[in-house]
């Protein structure tokens, strides 16, 4: 592809060894000058940018219209018309972190949002905690009477606690009596009540979370790819078929579900701007046709990558879908969860 200008001596700067012609027998190496006209680096990008730009296209148009022909090509060893997998999924990959990280949206729930005096009516509220699990942990001994008085007296003069007269050991034994107390379902309803206290709206928490989940979700796939791959492998025939055949298979369709993500979350981004209700809810309609579109892309590509009818292709597809939604999206909520609750 280089038009670099050939040096004159016929030795091979990478590997010493003799070249005949324009490439070294050994290592491959062109036989170009190291230094070349500025022109030149201008030209080469050129090229190597309508070569990978034409195997790009390629890719893409299969991955979306033609699903699992790209795998079935790669596999039988047709690979020069299409992006290496594993390169694709990595550039798709830097494409989406980088859009997701620079999009912003108009609501957010960050710390900003919340006030650093809450209203009384909440001073109140929490005074009421205190006093509730006080005598909790009085009754279950983890404090003593004087200890318990001593701090419903500093919560009810809104003054701090000297450690002179509540000891360290005696303050971390309360929070991990509280903590043990307190069941997670209790403490995202607590997490509500505060933020909805602070003036914040149901729907920005809404928007907040399912923003939260779509810039997880890029990540949480990298990290759940083996065990997609190694669902694909118990549901088919593994005489036939290798991991590494069904890894290749992840790759292509991983890169799908990355560019449907990165879809979604634009125009869940674009939808936060507007506020024509009827455009938005257009928007929101797009987002659930790709999200379904994905699962059929995977339906026909199981169909065109293993080869079996249809109505076993369906079974299998819905069946794996059933499973990896389950456990991926278990972890999403998870992780969204534990996020929520350290706002």
């Amino acid at each position: 592809m280089s038009d670099g200008k050939l040096r004159e001596d016929n030795i091979c700067q990478n590997c010493n060894n003799t070249v005949i012609e324009n490439y070294c027998s050994h290592c491959g190496q062109e036989n170009t000058e190291t230094r070349q006209p500025f022109y030149f680096l201008i030209t080469h990008f050129i090229e190597d940018f309508i070569h990978y730009d034409s195997s790009f296209w390629h890719t893409i148009k299969n991955l979306f219209f033609k699903p699992g022909r790209i795998t079935n090509e790669y596999l039988s060893g047709k690979r020069n018309s299409s992006v290496n997998p594993v390169k694709l999924y990595i550039f798709i990959s830097f494409i989406t972190f980088f859009l997701i990280a620079i999009i912003p949206t108009k609501t957010r729930v960050t710390e900003d949002n919340i006030k650093v005096n809450p209203p009384k009516e909440v001073q109140i509220d929490k005074k009421a905690e205190v006093k509730q699990s006080l005598d909790s942990l009085a009754i279950n001994s983890v404090i003593s009477k004087q200890q318990k008085d001593l701090i419903n007296k500093a919560v009810e003069n809104n003054t701090e606690i000297s450690l002179n007269e509540v000891d360290i050991a005696t303050i971390e034994q309360i929070e991990k009596k509280v903590d043990a107390q307190a069941p997670i379902l209790t403490r995202f309803i607590s997490k509500f009540k505060e933020l909805k206290a602070n003036n914040i709206s149901t729907e920005q928490i809404a928007e907040s979370i399912i923003e939260h989940s779509l810039k997880l979700i890029p990540k949480a796939l990298f990290v759940y790819m083996p065990i997609f791959s190694f669902l694909l492998w118990l549901f088919y025939n593994k005489k036939k078929y290798w991991y590494f055949d069904h890894g290749i298979f992840t790759l292509h369709y991983f890169s799908v579900i990355l560019l449907a993500v990165l879809t979604i979350y634009i125009l869940t981004a674009l939808s936060s701007y507007i506020e024509i209700s009827f455009i938005v809810s257009i928007l929101r309609f797009i987002a659930v046709i790709i999200g379904i579109f994905t699962i059929i892309n995977f339906i026909l590509a199981l169909h065109r990558r293993y080869k079996e009818n249809r109505f076993i292709t369906l079974l299998k597809g819905l069946i794996l879908i059933g499973i990896n939604s389950f456990i991926f999206f278990t972890i999403i909520i998870g992780i969204v969860i534990y996020s929520y609750l350290h706002v």
